[in-house]
């Protein structure tokens, strides 16, 4: 099992202020014809065959650069939207009606993303397909059991007033080996919708960990260390697994990092550093060919140093499933990139936030 002392955040933080000669997602989307100029010119261009940059990326992890020019056109904020008469007007408009009318105005730019390849609506596999990638070694299988573990939190589990048709899976923070983890359980059986969902996510998040290990995401730091799966039988006095207890199969679990002291990504702690440490953990995160299809801020959590690291990889398709494709990473990074500036990192936004 590979020691949690290896995972230094404050060394991947240094490497982000470095040039970097290979980017991962560009390399795979590859927008260069459909780029706009006033980005494409601050990107650069990649040495390497597209086919060859996610193996050169894994066999020789390069030195990433922090910068926010790469995702905006600004790199300071519009001043017309942050005239004291504007904000107090929208300030006004917020306690009447708790609706923020400039929560969606271009303070950082207009979204980069937006003008590569605008006119699809679905992917062509001429242009979008990514290129050949080597298959993932299969992760790992532990041997733990129930009383290897010490519950620390139950972090999401089922409660009184959650319907147990929906319930799939379980978050607990635990102690092994005198250490703690976050410890994934997903059902195996039970009611049709159960077992259904259950293997499904765990199916997903287990194919993505391969893949994003395979490329070194997860050694990089922009997502948790995967250590591993197993099969968690859950004993006839089943302790904090009761709500596994009723069915027949042992559960699937996932034993991952657990990043101490840590938060969830929000509107009132986002800043533009912070914006650009997310963009790029997406962007990585897309380099190993996956896409995550819920990159919302409670699946982003930022460290004490600033850095982002990107969770929760259960609804994530992994290539060479066919939704995986350069249309739909460049649309989730579009998506990300309006959540982070647009939506988040609004300076009105942020003030009118603290007032409640």
């Amino acid at each position: 099992m590979v020691d949690q002392s290896t995972r230094r955040s404050q060394h991947i933080f240094k490497e982000s202020n470095t040039a970097c000669q290979c980017s991962p997602l560009s390399s795979l989307l590859n927008p260069r014809d459909s780029e706009p100029s006033s980005t494409r010119s601050k990107r650069k261009a990649c040495s390497t065959p597209d086919a060859s940059c996610a193996e050169k990326l894994q066999k020789s992890p390069k030195k990433r650069r922090l910068d926010a020019s790469i995702y905006t056109i600004r790199s300071e904020p519009d001043p017309e939207f942050l005239d004291p008469a504007a904000i107090v007007a929208a300030r006004k408009s917020y306690l009447d009606s708790l609706f923020n009318p400039l929560h969606n105005v271009p303070i950082w730019g207009k979204n980069p993303y937006k003008e590569i390849w605008k006119d699809y609506r679905k992917a062509d596999s001429k242009i979008h397909s990514l290129p050949p990638m080597n298959p993932a070694p299969k992760m790992k299988r532990l041997r733990i059991r129930y009383n290897d573990l010490t519950l620390v939190e139950a972090i999401r589990d089922l409660d009184e007033d959650e319907d147990e048709e929906v319930h799939v899976h379980s978050i607990f923070k635990v102690k092994y080996k005198d250490r703690l983890y976050i410890l994934k359980v997903f059902r195996s059986s039970g009611k049709w919708l159960r077992v259904k969902n259950g293997k499904e996510r765990y199916t997903r998040e287990k194919r993505a960990y391969e893949r994003l290990l395979q490329n070194g995401v997860c050694s990089e730091g922009f997502v948790p260390m995967c250590y591993g799966w197993f099969k968690l039988r859950v004993p006839d006095e089943p302790g904090w697994l009761r709500s596994f207890s009723g069915d027949k199969l042992s559960p699937h679990a996932l034993l991952l990092e657990y990043i101490p002291n840590s938060v969830q990504l929000n509107v009132s702690n986002i800043t533009v550093s912070i914006a650009e440490q997310a963009m790029l953990a997406a962007e990585y995160v897309h380099g190993a060919g996956v896409l995550h299809n819920d990159l919302d801020p409670r699946n982003t959590l930022i460290r004490p140093d600033g850095t982002v690291v990107i969770i929760d990889f259960d609804m994530a398709s992994t290539w060479p499933d066919n939704d995986v494709n350069r249309l739909e990473l460049k649309c989730e990074m579009s998506f990300c990139w309006s959540l982070y500036y647009t939506t988040m990192a609004c300076p009105p936004a942020l003030i009118l936030c603290r007032l409640n």
